[in-house]
């Protein structure tokens, strides 16, 4: 701020900056892994990203379900 009290279009602009870039809406890595995060604990104990069940479980199937068509698209064929 200068002496006279008012705030100058820098510090406007620094300070509005500041609020979107922590954002998670702004973001769009961290409003993902916002989504894509455990409901109850986001974060383990060693601080690292904990994926939701769902996601690890949807995961699960869609690996399976390639891995039955390229067994029976590649390996029938020989």
């Amino acid at each position: 701020m200068d002496a006279a009290g008012y705030i100058t279009p820098e510090e406007v602009r620094l300070a509005l900056q500041k609020v979107h870039s922590e954002g998670i809406e702004t973001n769009p890595e961290k409003a993902l892994r916002h989504a894509l995060a455990d409901d109850l604990k986001p974060v383990d104990e060693r601080g690292r990203w904990k994926p939701s069940s769902l996601v690890i479980l949807v995961g699960v199937i869609v690996s399976a379900l390639l891995g039955v068509f390229l067994y029976f698209s590649v390996g029938m064929s020989r």
